[in-house]
């Protein structure tokens, strides 16, 4: 029996000596100061790198959630904000127009605004040609529209301005049949220039083509909305 004890420590010492050294050293280490200190911070920063993850999604979720909440309240300001009846859009850029209802686009096309230049008179006035922007509406509707020509139409001309009431004021044809006044001077007319549609040409009112423009003055009532932009 001595023998057979003796012939299995022999058989497993070798094995399990180092195998409880193996135990030891970690104990050792894991209750020395050093070794808590880095435990702890490493414990910290997962728990940190943890809590910052969460956060973030719960930001995420909250700006998620408040974009939704503005984008569905910008939604219902433009609903309040379209017009009911029909409105003109005008594209200074690209020089077209978009004549549309509550529900559907009525007539797309072509048209000319302000070539943005100044005009700069003998006595040092500026007169810019653009297009103003913005959101306007039809103050007044007129067929076979005669147009009264200010100052600069004949400083542009290299001409002295004639007396306010001069005949040469008054110019029956450059405006075409029909002209809608959107204030401030600008219209929305015709042109005898029809070959210059599409380019900004203008003095800051908008052309139209005769087709178009006939369309735009039957749809367009008093008050009726004229965004440019």
């Amino acid at each position: 029996m001595e023998t057979e004890e003796k012939s299995w420590l022999k058989k497993y010492a070798p094995w399990i000596i180092p195998l409880l050294f193996l135990c030891w050293i970690p104990t050792i280490i894991w209750f020395t100061p050093v070794y808590q200190n880095a435990a702890f911070g490493v414990k910290s920063w997962f728990t940190a790198t943890l809590n910052t993850k969460e956060m973030v999604v719960r930001n995420v979720g909250k700006q998620i959630q408040t974009s939704k909440s503005n984008i569905a309240s910008l939604q219902r300001k433009l609903q309040d904000l379209m017009p009911e009846k029909p409105y003109i859009l005008i594209n200074t850029s690209e020089n077209r127009f978009v004549l549309r209802n509550a529900i559907d686009t009525i007539r797309t096309g072509v048209c000319s605004t302000g070539k943005d230049e100044i005009l700069i008179y003998p006595d040092g006035t500026r007169k810019p040609f653009k297009t103003p922007k913005g959101m306007f509406a039809v103050q007044l509707k007129r067929r076979d529209p005669v147009w009264t020509k200010p100052d600069w139409a004949f400083i542009e001309e290299g001409l002295k301005p004639p007396s306010a009431r001069s005949s040469e004021r008054y110019d029956e044809a450059t405006l075409g049949a029909y002209a809608l006044n959107i204030g401030d001077g600008y219209m929305l007319h015709g042109t005898l220039y029809q070959r210059f549609l599409g380019l900004p040409v203008t003095h800051g009112c908008v052309r139209l083509g005769d087709a178009d423009l006939e369309v735009i003055f039957n749809t367009l009532d008093k008050g009726a909305k004229v965004f440019i932009y």
